[in-house]
């Protein structure tokens, strides 16, 4: 068994070709366990002085007395710091399966693990040495008692997951079902269901599963076409494929809420600093697409060619500001509709997905209210919730399942804070991998 491993010896300016042999050499009679040369043991490494070099340790058996990696965070004897830097430095690998039929995707209900209690994809851990495509048939099938047939590979992601402080490879494929006479595993499953793309994402908590699911929609015609969402542009001004975005919810966002709706363009009046947020937001590369729920149109308090000049309204007054928006999404259906656009349903975050090429990891949703930040955890981006601490406290208790990335008491503070946290260099770094063709969101 190969297996890389990195030692150090000698100095950096003193250390001869011949002790950089001696390094690699196994010949000598000098070795320690695993194949290290002995005179590498009990050494102090000194920083800026030492050399690190490769080092491949000769291995023809996996040794019984060596722990598994999960079993060392079930030990007492073992130092959290041992612990932390196997987590960190140790990848795991989740291969999973977005199983189709027409417009809708297979969901399975967990009893244990990371998705107790929600839906997911059907799949799960890679065994050691397994490829993706034998890893995936295996779960999938263990899972729901029936043979899959894999179409492809959908996409590779990469992710943290919460309360882990390593990250985790998700190969996720497209593929269909041979029989629907599901054999659950009772361990593991407790239900498989249908659902079109906009519930099921609304359904899981793995971030694998959203960006999937997305990806899947736009790579699907057929779910494209189907999804039906009102906009107030009939040519949006898409900025670019990929291109970093913030959903921005309206009313109590940018504008003040009223009794009764906003149904007038006269009634419609700018909150202190959100022209000044978005202009910043803008100003920082962000894309501005707005996503609204307005139950006025659904109640018939205002007919949608009101709203239509409601929106002309707030559009000339932000042209004039030197803010662009590149779309304005609306919902037109009151809160007893099943509709996939209404938030906390994503529908409205889809169809800007398809139409202005926005991607979940280059993404934020800003809203007031608690449907705001379920929403954008339903489409895998990440979520501001901004309003008055009265206003925040009122609500904590609702929003609190979905841990918003930042809270702030506007948007323009709440803007200040996406784009500190666009400038931090280890997010900017996540957020720009996604160019690599094989890791995307």
């Amino acid at each position: 068994m190969d297996m890389d491993a990195v030692a150090w010896v000698g100095s950096g300016a003193g250390t001869t070709s011949s002790s950089r042999r001696t390094a690699r050499s196994t010949s000598s009679g000098t070795e320690g366990p695993c194949g290290f040369p002995a005179r590498m043991r009990n050494s102090r490494f000194r920083p800026n002085a030492d050399r690190v070099l490769r080092y491949k340790p000769r291995l023809d058996h996996h040794p019984e007395e060596w722990w598994g990696r999960d079993a060392i965070f079930e030990r007492s004897d073992v130092d959290p710091l041992v612990k932390r830097a196997i987590y960190t430095t140790m990848i795991r690998c989740v291969s999973e399966v977005i199983l189709s039929k027409g417009l809708r995707v297979l969901m399975v209900k967990s009893v244990r693990g990371f998705s107790k209690g929600y839906w997911n994809v059907p799949g799960g851990f890679m065994d050691y040495g397994e490829s993706p495509e034998v890893g995936v048939e295996r779960e999938a099938e263990e899972e729901i008692g029936v043979d899959i047939v894999l179409d492809g590979l959908l996409n590779v992601y990469v992710s943290g997951f919460p309360g882990k402080p390593a990250y985790t490879l998700g190969f996720v494929y497209k593929g269909h079902l041979v029989s629907e006479a599901f054999r659950l595993k009772p361990d593991e499953i407790e239900d498989a269901a249908w659902f079109t793309v906009d519930k099921a994402l609304t359904l899981t908590r793995n971030p694998f599963a959203k960006w999937a699911l997305v990806d899947f929609f736009l790579q699907s015609d057929e779910a494209r076409a189907a999804l039906k969402v009102k906009r107030h542009s009939s040519d949006p001004h898409a900025t670019g494929p990929d291109q970093p975005t913030v959903f921005l919810d309206r009313d109590g966002v940018i504008n003040r809420g009223r009794a009764g709706y906003v149904r007038t363009p006269d009634q419609f009046r700018f909150l202190p600093g959100a022209i000044d947020g978005m202009r910043l937001l803008q100003d920082h590369g962000w894309q501005l697409v707005i996503v609204t729920n307005q139950d006025a149109a659904g109640w018939k308090l205002l007919t949608e060619a009101q709203l239509a000049k409601v929106h002309d309204r707030m559009l000339a007054m932000l042209h004039k500001e030197g803010v662009r928006v590149a779309e304005v999404y609306y919902c037109p259906h009151n809160v007893l509709s099943d509709c996939a656009c209404r938030k906390p349903r994503p529908g409205m975050l889809l169809a800007a997905a398809r139409d202005l090429g926005v991607r979940p990891r280059g993404a934020w949703m800003v809203g007031d209210k608690p449907l705001d930040v379920q929403t954008g955890r339903a489409f895998g981006c990440r979520t501001a919730w901004v309003g008055p601490k009265a206003w925040r406290k009122r609500f904590a208790a609702e929003v609190r399942p979905w841990s918003p990335d930042v809270v702030a008491d506007s948007l323009l503070d709440g803007a200040r804070a996406i784009v500190r946290y666009g400038e931090d260099p280890v997010v900017d770094a996540a957020r720009k991998s996604r160019t690599d063709p094989t890791i995307t969101s």
